[in-house]
């Protein structure tokens, strides 16, 4: 390979990062790089090449038909520059470097944090940066090693090993319930102020139960919504009203009483299995692969309700 077409690789493989982040200037910023140097560099690989590669304007970025044919191949280089790193890492003989990992807010402090006391301890010369938020995440996009996700996952070219189960109770304080009276049937929560969780995606107001008369769907009323099931947790201990929660949020709220469940007599839709995704990569690095294990073994016994 001659001098010329090596210099054109780190070139290619920015051109696919501008693709990816949508433009200059997040490539920029993702590259570490100046934008004029991003800029500059495209410039130089469109002339070298003979051809444009992307229609620019002050809002947008858009491939031309000759970048959208040259794309295929710049991001097969950009995988290859990213497995070279992986095995560099990978090769210094311990497992090592950044592990990136996203988690929703509830599942992340009452499961994760906690296991990653532990994980550091085994794998000290790993960085681990831990991002708590309820939306999902591109993994490629944003680089992500690993995400911890709860619901019904879509078909994608993820991998995904099941890590547990949430496990549902509708629970209240007993103050509460010595003020406003103990619900004997789904349709008595109508009476009362129910607390629920809601984001910007997705509301829970609607509470599946199965009893003697089949299937109940009860639309709860409540004044109170939070994103984060910790808060709610907090919120039914100080008596602000019902709340239907994942058992595993509750910390020891139910043995010590600080929490009392009701509805007893009545089954609860499923709880929503969780997940650990990952990219599917030729080379898995040895700090996403040890992490996918540690979670592996010991997230499930954690969890106490299953």
């Amino acid at each position: 390979m001659n001098k010329t077409r090596l210099d054109s690789l780190p070139a290619l493989a920015l051109f696919a990062l501008i693709v990816q982040y949508g433009s200059l200037s997040s490539a920029a910023q993702h590259s570490g790089l100046s934008r004029s140097a991003v800029s500059k560099q495209l410039s130089a690989l469109e002339a070298k090449l003979g051809v444009r590669l992307l229609q620019r304007s002050t809002r947008s970025i858009t491939l031309t038909e000759a970048g959208k044919q040259i794309l295929a191949e710049a991001r097969r280089i950009l995988d290859a520059l990213e497995s070279v790193k992986t095995l560099s890492e990978d090769l210094q003989g311990e497992v090592c470097g950044h592990l990136k990992v996203s988690c929703s807010t509830g599942i992340g402090r009452v499961h994760v944090v906690p296991l990653l006391k532990q994980f550091r301890v085994c794998y000290p010369k790993v960085n681990v940066q831990l991002l708590l938020e309820d939306r999902r995440v591109d993994l490629i996009d944003e680089q992500i090693d690993v995400a911890i996700r709860v619901g019904h996952l879509p078909d994608s070219s993820l991998i995904a090993l099941r890590l547990g189960e949430m496990t549902w109770v509708v629970c209240a304080s007993p103050d509460y319930l010595r003020i406003n009276g103990t619900p004997k049937t789904p349709t008595d929560l109508l009476q009362h102020d129910c607390l629920y969780y809601s984001n910007n995606q997705n509301s829970f107001k609607t509470w599946l139960f199965m009893g003697p008369n089949g299937e109940e769907s009860i639309s709860i009323n409540g004044s109170l919504s939070l994103n984060d099931s910790t808060a709610l947790a907090q919120a039914a201990e100080e008596g602000q009203g019902i709340v239907w929660i994942d058992k595993n949020s509750l910390g020891d709220a139910l043995e010590k009483g600080r929490l009392v469940p009701v509805l007893e007599d009545y089954s609860l839709s499923p709880g929503y299995p969780i997940y650990a995704l990952y990219p599917a990569r030729r080379h898995l690095s040895q700090k996403t692969r040890m992490f996918v294990n540690f979670l592996s073994e010991r997230f499930s016994p954690r969890m106490h309700y299953q």
